[in-house]
């Protein structure tokens, strides 16, 4: 009995030992996530951060610096020391300076070698930023029915300009878009950062008579065939003034003379607050002199200070002169040939009944006292001509109102998404906004365009049916296939180009964690961009690695210097990205523990990053959420992806096997959400959250990225404003991202 009783005392006397020592080793190397201290609290309002100073390096320094004054570190960032301390120069300081700071400075000797050098800086930050991932940058197949001949396009020339000159044996061309028209023709980019391609192709081929055009290449120079005489001058205060005279004669397609007026009211009414609150963008022409003086004139308040009744900046000297004057800030822009730049439309669309009128002192144009009538509805006082002026915008009867191009808007089916363009009889071709290679246009015959919505699985079979003669843009392997195997028998023809552009993904940048360079590149490293390409383009494409054309003159000034990351698949790289951004606690439920390799991750917020749109972020199932737990806030890695069908799109079904639905992305801790929607209301609505495509804009965000195109379709390659940190200026640019190396007082 004794004996068993000391054996028992014995074991238990090992068990408390290796207890202990377990206990030890639990300390030392623990066996599960170590429970974070803390209780789940309730989100609350009161904790929301709200920045306060949005200065800019760039508004600080930006215009005293000169591309001597910047070091290139070896990473491929830029940086400028000014009063002995160092800042890295951001997206918003180097897209202003590549077209605003081009003086020669150092060892580069010419505006051309200064810009190239901006330009790569800006691609190098772009890359380092990543707010898209480039998937694929593709050639581009335009097929159309062997009726067609002297039909030619390119990068800067598509199938809208191609068909002026073209010719068909019955004068009449089908051209078939896979983006859907909206019915924004007079002015495509109307309460919009950007225009729909097909509503731009619409609006190019019914306006015409430009002052500056590009050709087939992409570049600019003055359309002698309708400005009789151009000059430019520096004035003493720094500005430029540009005065344009056209050629009396050219006619609209009411067979009315097109005067200076054409030029210069819609550019009038868009600096008025009748046209923001029509639903354009009310911030003005920021480059034009006293645009902010002009934009605060309501009717009622003239003579007081800071307002004026004409604009400074547009001046008329007879029914076919006038002026425009730009800022000093402008007046060094390396594209300002493009400042003279004018499209005539009919002014009656933008005046609403009222009258342009003439300051006769100093001959600075403005609007009549109609143009600013008030009522009061709802309670409140609204512009009379607000509602007008979007009406007429949207209003495509050529018997209403003129155009000014080679062809006029006949018919628009809205049910269909179908335009049908029959030829202006009063127009001069020569003078049509671009040129072909040669200079100038051979004469075509096409009488009659429709343009209709196709979708790519059956986007053949309607050309072999002859419901489209031309498809434009064909792109991915299996279409670009289908498209040339057709024209094997000599019933179609191709013509064929690179794409400059590429197809995306892209980030929401202000919130959530797309917000965060680090989750961006994470992402990055989770989808074979090289086999992504492989597999939509079937070989009839490539990827680049930042926001160029592979063919552009800056691209390959500076291919042989130029430090890109590219990028390569490495889910280990995507860890250690992760880890070291601090996406490393796990939420059990109840408690916040350290990241144990499974399960979504979260992040710790910083007491900055704790904004509205952060803290009450959410996936769309909610499922996940940030939380409150302690005094902290902890954001799950939920990227809200949304996308048009992807039986539509079959960039939207590769995501969804190449990443969403992959393993990579979920061993790593992403939950990924897909929402499908039409193209208008995913890009306008969702992602650029415009209230006017269906965004409830007192609702909190929760849009992570979208995957759509973007195309460098001209030779002016500026980006200035579109990265501003500025808040009066931010959402009338749909701006994305703002770069932490650009807020001026995150320098201590």
């Amino acid at each position: 009995m004794k004996l068993r009783k000391f054996l028992l005392l014995l074991v238990a006397l090992v068990f408390a030992f290796a207890l202990a020592a377990c206990d030890k080793d639990t300390e030392k190397n623990p066996s599960g996530p170590k429970v974070i201290e803390g209780q789940l609290q309730d989100v609350s309002e009161d904790d929301i951060f709200e920045r306060e100073d949005y200065t800019s390096v760039y508004d600080e320094f930006g215009f005293g610096t000169t591309i001597a004054d910047v070091t290139e570190n070896p990473d491929g960032t830029a940086t400028i020391t000014k009063n002995g301390k160092t800042y890295t120069l951001g997206l918003d300081f180097l897209s202003m300076a590549m077209v605003y700071n081009c003086t020669p400075a150092g060892s580069y000797k010419t505006e051309e070698q200064v810009y190239n050098q901006w330009w790569k800086l800006y691609i190098q930050r772009w890359n380092k930023m990543l707010p898209e991932i480039p998937l694929y940058s593709n050639q581009y197949y335009d097929v159309y029915a062997a009726k067609i001949d002297q039909f030619k396009t390119s990068p800067y020339w598509g199938a809208e300009s191609a068909v002026v000159g073209a010719t068909s044996t019955d004068g009449k061309i089908i051209i078939g878009s896979s983006t859907e028209l909206s019915g924004l023709f007079r002015s495509s980019a109307f309460g919009k950062s950007s225009p729909a391609a097909s509503d731009q192709d619409i609006e190019q081929l019914t306006s015409g008579y430009d002052t500056v055009v590009s050709n087939i290449g992409g570049s600019y120079a003055v359309n002698e065939d309708v400005v009789k005489e151009i000059s430019s001058e520096v004035n003493e205060d720094g500005t430029l003034t540009y005065t344009i005279e056209i050629k009396p004669g050219l006619k609209d397609s009411k067979n009315q003379e097109i005067t200076a007026d054409y030029y210069i009211a819609s550019t009038i009414a868009a600096n008025t607050p009748i046209y923001g609150a029509a639903g354009g963008s009310s911030s003005g022409s920021t480059s034009l002199v006293g645009y902010e003086e002009f934009l605060a004139y309501d009717g009622t308040n003239a003579g007081q200070e800071g307002v004026s009744k004409y604009f400074e900046a547009i001046k008329k000297f007879s029914d076919y002169k006038w002026s425009v004057t730009v800022s000093p800030d402008y007046a060094g822009y390396y594209y300002s040939i493009t400042l003279a730049g004018f499209s005539p439309k009919d002014p009656a669309i933008y005046l609403c009944g009222a009258e342009l009128t003439v300051d006769p002192e100093t001959k600075a144009v403005g609007m009549s006292d109609a143009y600013y009538a008030t009522e009061e509805k709802d309670g409140a006082k609204t512009f009379v001509n607000a509602a007008k002026l979007k009406a007429n915008i949207y209003n495509n009867d050529a018997s209403t109102f003129a155009f000014t191009g080679p062809y006029v808007v006949s018919n628009y089916d809205a049910t269909t998404k179908a335009a049908t363009l029959t030829k202006n009889e009063y127009y001069v071709t020569e003078a049509y906004r671009k040129y072909n290679d040669n200079g100038t246009l051979k004469d075509g015959n096409i009488t009659t365009i429709n343009y209709v919505k196709v979708i790519s699985q059956t986007q053949t079979d309607q050309l072999k049916a002859g419901e489209v003669n031309v498809l434009e843009g064909i792109t991915g392997g299996s279409d670009t296939d289908a498209a040339v195997a057709l024209c094997k028998d000599g019933s179609f023809k191709y013509t064929y180009y690179d794409r400059a552009g590429y197809g995306k993904l892209s980030f929401k940048g202000d919130y959530g964690p797309t917000q965060f360079a680090a989750v961006r590149q994470a992402i990055a490293y989770t989808i074979n961009r090289p086999e992504f390409a492989d597999a939509f383009t079937g070989g009839y494409g490539s990827v680049v690695d930042g926001p160029y054309y592979s063919g552009s003159t800056s691209y390959n000034a500076v291919k042989s210097t130029i430090k890109l990351d590219t990028y390569d698949y490495s889910a280990d790289e995507a860890k250690k990205l992760l880890e070291e951004d601090g996406w490393i606690y796990s939420f059990n439920g109840t408690n916040v523990t350290e990241y144990a390799g499974s399960g979504v991750r979260y992040k710790k917020l910083a007491a900055e990053e704790q904004t509205e749109a952060n803290i009450f972020y959410h996936s769309t199932d909610s499922a996940y959420k940030t939380i409150k737990y302690g005094d902290a806030y902890y954001m799950p890695l939920v990227i809200n992806w949304y996308g048009t069908p992807a039986d539509e799109n079959e960039v939207t079904a590769l995501l969804i096997t190449k990443w969403q639905a992959a393993q990579t992305p979920k061993d790593l801790g992403f939950y990924i959400t897909t929402t499908q929607g039409d193209f208008q209301t995913v890009l306008y609505g969702e992602y650029y959250q415009m209230p006017s495509y269906g965004y409830n804009k007192g609702a909190r965000p929760i849009c992570s990225c979208a995957n759509f195109a973007t195309g460098y379709n001209s030779a002016v390659y500026d980006y200035s404003f579109n990265w501003t940190i500025n808040q009066t200026m931010y959402e009338n640019y749909n701006c994305q991202l703002m770069d932490p190396a650009d807020f001026f007082a995150d320098y201590k």
